[in-house]
């Protein structure tokens, strides 16, 4: 059996007197496709939040491979392998595609104030190597995720499905290890939609553990491995896709929300 990539246990998060965690515990092993769901005001974005240090939790644990990582900031996090995309991806509008790729790229020589200087002629070199450096990898990844051909465009000038896949490039510049994302399709078109889970689905068979939110439910059934249902800051249940559409309480909990 894989070994653990993430696991929370009793996550407890209140904001004021509204309770949007109440002792979530998950577990998501290594090479997992997951999915997750329910109603709004679930506490979906929540737990995503507090998992990946934008939050800290009231009480509770997160582990990141056996790692305790509770409290921990975004950015350790992602030093560690954690990387999250949100459902408006943040990108530097002003910036070229390229450049915003290639902005993520993790263990870069010179990106200190001293070797910036000390080690120019290394990293300049590293950076347009075609090959084995920057501009190689950044090239292989935007041509995996079909955006190489507006790799000169600012960020602002691509369509809502295009800013989903380089959010997604970027990831996988940070050589994530656990990527979550909070719907990757919220604003796309269908026919995009599904291409953008093809590209994780595949991403997923090369070994990328990933956990993703998502509404369209039509799409997400047709990907993941396993879903967790959350409700009212709960988790509600969890199985196969078929054994969630099936599940009598899910169906209740959406339309006691609608």
């Amino acid at each position: 059996m894989a070994r653990v990539a993430l696991r929370t246990e009793e996550l407890r998060k209140s904001f004021g007197g509204i309770r949007a965690l109440d002792g979530v515990s998950i577990t998501i092993r290594e090479g997992e496709f997951v999915g997750l769901i329910g109603p709004n005001g679930s506490g979906k974005t929540t737990l995503f939040n507090v998992i990946s240090g934008v939050y800290k939790p009231d009480s509770g644990r997160v582990y990141l491979f056996d790692r305790d990582v509770t409290g921990y900031s975004p950015h350790q996090l992602y030093r560690l392998g954690l990387v999250r995309g949100f459902q408006v991806p943040r990108l530097w509008g002003r910036m070229l595609v390229v450049e915003n790729a290639a902005a993520a790229a993790r263990e870069r020589p010179g990106a200190g104030p001293i070797s910036s200087v000390a080690m120019r002629r290394e990293w300049t070199r590293w950076e347009a190597d075609e090959e084995n450096g920057l501009t190689g990898r950044v090239h292989r990844i935007l041509n995996r995720m079909k955006i190489f051909h507006v790799a000169l465009n600012r960020a602002t000038e691509l369509s809502g499905g295009q800013m989903k896949l380089l959010d997604i490039s970027r990831a996988l510049l940070g050589e994530a290890r656990v990527l979550l994302l909070d719907e990757p399709t919220a604003g796309v078109a269908p026919k995009l939609s599904r291409d953008i889970f093809e590209v994780l689905e595949k991403l997923n068979r090369e070994g990328l553990t990933i956990f993703v939110i998502e509404h369209r439910l039509e799409v997400l059934f047709d990907f993941v491995d396993r879903v967790i249902v959350m409700h009212e800051g709960r988790v509600l249940t969890e199985g196969t896709p078929e054994e969630v559409a099936k599940d009598p309480r899910v169906l209740d909990a959406y339309l006691g929300s609608a």
